[in-house]
C-alpha cells in the first residue's frame, strides 16, 4: 500500500503541506486538544512549518493530516515515531470533526500502512486516562490495553495519569485492524 492509498470511504491521510500549519496551530488551541495532548497552547504556525520539515529529514517520523475523503477538508492529525522493530503512534480530531469515527479510521489506516511498509512487529500508543473518546478510538482500530506501559507521565508541567494500547503485527493475510 503506497501513500497514495492511505484512504477508506470517509478519510484520507495526506503528508502535511506549509499551508497546513496556520490550521494546525489554530486547532492545537482548543480545549480539548490542550487538555490531552502534548501540543503546547503558544504553537505557531512557523512551530508547524518547522516540523513538517523535519518530516521529511526524520526517517524514523511519520506524519500525516486526516482529510476528508470526499470534501478534502482538514479533520486531525495523526503521526507515528518507530525504531527498532517499535512504533508510537499519537493522534488527535479537530472540534468540529469529532464524533465521526475519525480517529479510528486514521489508526487503521496508519497500523495498516506501517506494518506493510516499515519493520515494526508492535505499534502502541498511550492517553490521558480521561480521554474516553481516544481510548474507545484506540480499541475499535484493533489496539489492545497494554497495562504494564501505564503510568504518570509530566506533560506541559502537570502529571498525567495515562493508560497504554498496543497493537501487535499480525501474520501476513490479518494484518489490517478491524475497520
Amino acid at each position: 500500500m503506497s501513500l497514495a492509498h492511505l484512504r477508506d470511504s470517509a478519510i484520507v491521510l495526506r503528508c502535511w503541506s506549509p499551508s497546513d500549519a496556520e490550521w494546525y496551530a489554530r486547532c492545537a488551541r482548543d480545549a480539548e486538544i490542550q487538555r490531552f495532548t502534548s501540543d503546547p497552547s503558544n504553537l505557531t504556525a512557523a512551530d508547524v512549518v518547522a516540523a513538517i520539515s523535519g518530516l521529511s529529514t526524520d526517517p524514523r517520523r511519520e506524519g500525516f493530516l486526516v482529510a476528508d475523503a470526499r470534501t478534502g477538508s482538514r479533520l486531525g492529525n495523526i503521526a507515528l515515531e518507530h525504531a527498532d522493530g517499535t512504533g508510537e503512534i499519537s493522534y488527535w480530531v479537530a472540534a468540529e470533526a469529532r464524533g465521526r469515527g475519525v480517529a479510528h479510521r486514521a489508526l487503521a489506516l496508519l497500523t495498516r500502512w506501517a506494518f506493510a511498509h516499515l519493520d515494526l512487529q508492535v505499534i502502541r500508543l498511550w492517553t490521558h486516562a480521561d480521554n474516553a473518546p481516544s481510548r474507545a478510538a484506540a480499541e475499535r482500530a484493533g489496539f489492545t490495553r497494554d497495562r504494564s506501559g501505564d503510568r504518570l507521565r509530566a506533560v506541559k508541567g502537570e502529571v498525567w495519569p495515562t493508560v497504554a494500547y498496543e497493537l501487535r503485527r499480525r501474520t501476513a493475510d490479518s494484518t489490517a485492524p478491524p475497520p
